[in-house]
């Protein structure tokens, strides 16, 4: 990948590039991203373009053999890091990094705007606990003392750091203050304010800031293929996130939104039965589209208060959709309105700390009748 690739984040890839020509690398750099930003694609640029052997002004060539492996993710010289389930013995360690690196590279190179649930539902790892173990941080230990293969550089590309157990992050501090020659470790995170102090403190930090919707926009309609409504009608709703954006434009469709009204009517009417059923449904799917389904919520919700307060011009929607928010909106309460939106907000919260999404979406339907009928 080169950072021509990414849309946006100029002023960072100028300053990842000016470090480099004036030889003020940071042995241990942390890219600080929002979920579906920027921070894994531009740590995997950055490692592209320190080891072109044909560096041209602000990227990668493109075009050389190191290049050329880093397009597939193959580099020797580079090394990814990654949540994934312990292995049972450590023994079987060797033979589940081999078996998993096949399938990082793939996500990576294919996904490289997704965040962790992603990579947990392309795995299958839903019912596993995933994490960076004690076990990879003596891995880190071991490829540092190693030779570089090819490059100037021996790179180590962590994601997720916040998902190291508490030993594995202690067992690299060490090797982190004071690496070997030539020796660069690119962290992206993705939760800053959980990672360790100890952490933080022995690396440069650099935001990546959240992509503008118009760089979403512009993103969607040069590689999708997609029209301008669309796409800017997709790039409005994604919050600053090209993974969002992108999932959104992969699965959206009219069940969605059928999939609210239906939820909302069931909510007003007291239809406990139906809502059963709904929190089954909810639970029978996967992670991503759990948290997609009431990040959608929200943003329903958001457009009908807009609504309400008859900013109808921020309100993109059309149709059946923009019809039903603004019966909706004019039908229910302001103060209903406001704590639907709190209580999903809530709800998001719960579920990314592994609440139960059974009990969780259940007591959601349960305080949104009690809103919408009060």
């Amino acid at each position: 990948m080169q950072f021509a690739e990414i849309p946006g984040l100029d002023d960072l890839k100028k300053s990842l590039v000016a470090s480099y020509k004036n030889n003020h690398i940071a042995h241990a750099q942390l890219f600080n991203s929002a979920l579906g930003g920027g921070g894994l694609p531009v740590a995997i640029s950055f490692a592209t373009y320190l080891l072109c052997e044909n560096k041209q002004d602000q990227d990668s060539c493109g075009e050389c053999a190191n290049c050329q492996k880093m397009a597939k993710l193959i580099h020797p010289d580079v090394h990814f890091i990654y949540p994934k389930p312990s292995a049972s013995k450590s023994s079987d360690y060797d033979k589940l990094q081999t078996e998993t690196l096949k399938k990082w590279r793939t996500f990576a190179a294919e996904k490289p705007y997704s965040d962790i649930n992603d990579w947990v539902a392309y795995n299958g790892y839903e019912n596993k606990n995933v994490l960076i173990s004690r076990e990879d941080s003596r891995n880190i230990i071991r490829t540092v003392s190693m030779k570089s293969f090819e490059g100037d550089f021996k790179i180590l590309i962590i994601w997720y750091p916040e998902f190291m157990h508490p030993a594995a992050a202690n067992g690299i501090l060490k090797v982190l203050e004071e690496p070997p020659t030539q020796t660069i470790y690119l962290l992206v995170s993705y939760a800053y304010d959980n990672l360790l102090a100890t952490i933080k403190s022995r690396t440069q930090i650099f935001n990546v800031t959240p992509f503008k919707e118009e760089v979403i926009k512009d993103y969607l309609v040069e590689n999708k293929g997609i029209d301008q409504t669309t796409a800017e009608k997709v790039a409005r709703l994604s919050n600053g996130s090209m993974g969002k954006a992108i999932y959104e434009l992969e699965h959206a469709d009219k069940m969605a939104y059928e999939a609210f009204r239906n939820w909302m009517q069931m909510c007003l009417k007291g239809d406990y039965s139906g809502l059963l059923n709904v929190t089954e449904d909810f639970v029978r799917s996967s992670k991503p589209q759990q948290r997609n389904q009431l990040e959608f919520s929200i943003a329903l919700i958001r457009d009908a208060i807009l609504s309400k307060a008859d900013n109808n011009e921020l309100v993109n929607r059309e149709g059946a959709e923009g019809e039903f928010i603004q019966k909706f909106g004019g039908f229910a309460s302001l103060p209903a309105l406001e704590k639907i939106y709190m209580s999903i907000s809530e709800c998001l919260g719960h579920l990314a700390r592994n609440a139960s999404p059974r009990i969780t979406f259940m007591n959601l339907s349960l305080q949104c009748s009690k809103f919408l009928r009060s």
